[in-house]
């Protein structure tokens, strides 16, 4: 029987669906604040997003923390993405 590298985790419905609510809440605080580039305004960014939160998810951080981590999470990213741009443009 083959093994699993990683460990599986899985929630119940009462916890996803605080997981949908805190996905809307954190993509909701996120369009409100323009932090997302009109190209990343559906499909990947949502889904980093929803990876995020089900990562923080199972390390039991509470709704709160998990909104807060994710909003700096995400942050982070986009921030890592503008010197990105940055840099390809002054290679030019």
């Amino acid at each position: 029987m083959a093994t699993l590298k990683s460990a599986r985790r899985s929630f119940n419905p009462e916890a996803l669906s605080q997981i949908a609510v805190i996905v809307d809440d954190v993509w909701k605080e996120l369009a409100a604040e323009s932090a997302f580039s009109p190209s990343l305004s559906s499909g990947p960014a949502r889904s980093f997003v929803a990876r995020k939160v089900f990562q923080l998810a199972q390390a039991r951080w509470s709704a709160t923390q998990i909104k807060e981590l994710l909003l700096r999470a995400v942050h982070n990213e986009m921030s890592i993405l503008r010197r990105k741009d940055t840099r390809a443009l002054t290679k030019m």
